[in-house]
């Protein structure tokens, strides 16, 4: 089998969370930047969140699977994207509240 008939068969059950956060945001044709301004209008009515700055670091490095975001960036996350939040892949903890 080809790589390309391979990934063609790849699952999305099998994607890592920065795989699916990514897929998530270019769906939206969102750039990084876009999607780090976009958590910071969602946290404004929530407990906020970090600068824009700080945001495309953390963004990249999610993404690139270097780091998992704590549970109240997960939701943050999945609010942003208007998806729900178990579709990223992470445990998610049924006691959170965002």
């Amino acid at each position: 089998m080809t790589s390309a008939r391979a990934a063609d068969n790849e699952s999305e059950e099998s994607f890592t969370y920065g795989r699916r956060l990514r897929r998530a945001r270019m769906a939206r044709q969102w750039s990084q930047l876009q999607l780090a301004h976009r958590m910071r209008e969602v946290g404004a009515e929530h407990r906020g969140t970090a600068a824009l700055h700080s945001l495309l670091i953390m963004i990249s490095k999610w993404e690139n699977d270097r780091k998992h975001p704590n549970q109240y960036s997960l939701h943050l996350i999945a609010a942003a994207l208007e998806i729900d939040v178990e579709s990223l892949g992470l445990p998610v903890d049924q006691d959170f509240v965002f």
